[in-house]
């Protein structure tokens, strides 16, 4: 099997982890569900959204809060899929922002915390551990998304077909397809 068709089969899991991310974004707080990890993460301004089937094939959600728009609902409810999204991730007084695609969790337009050090050896050094603590915490999530789709995948789809319930409620016309989870079909 060639290279770009492993990511493709592949793909659905990056886009469970990015509602995943979502859902505990608006519905815990952002946080990770870990003992000890008081850190934070939360879609944020960029949300790009995908189908196959249908007149559109993608949607893009940019500026004011589109994690939390009606129209980024309506279009989960008919199927459409999380392919990109800018991240927010906090945790003290440091915050990282990047933007994470669902294809190959690909990172890109990495943001990270302002460095304390004045020479140049040590903001490299600095930039350094703060690229590693943020992926740190992200790795966490994933391991925590992972442990929660295998050990206990029936709690995971049911709890996100009752936040896209959620977020679907109060919209005229649109609680048909809520049952249908953006992966299915």
């Amino acid at each position: 099997m060639k290279p770009m068709e492993l990511v493709e089969q592949g793909r659905f899991l990056g886009e469970e982890f990015l509602l995943w991310l979502w859902m505990r974004g608006l519905a815990e707080g952002g946080t990770s569900g870990l003992e000890g990890d008081q850190s934070a993460c939360f879609l944020d301004d960029s949300v790009q959204l995908v189908t196959e089937r249908g007149d559109v094939k993608e949607l893009s959600l940019r500026k004011g809060n589109p994690a939390e728009s009606r129209e980024a609902f309506e279009a989960l409810s008919r199927g459409m899929r999380p392919a990109k999204a800018k991240v927010r991730l906090l945790s003290g007084d440091m915050e990282w922002t990047f933007t994470l695609g669902a294809a190959g969790l690909e990172i890109s337009t990495l943001k990270l915390p302002p460095t304390q050090s004045k020479d140049n050896q040590g903001r490299v050094a600095d930039r350094l551990f703060l690229l590693e603590e943020g992926m740190t915490h992200l790795e966490r999530r994933f391991e925590a998304f992972l442990t929660a789709r295998t050990q206990e995948p029936d709690e995971l789809q049911e709890s996100l077909r009752a936040w896209l319930r959620q977020g679907l409620e109060g919209l005229v016309g649109a609680a048909a397809g809520a049952d249908e989870l953006p992966w299915q079909g």
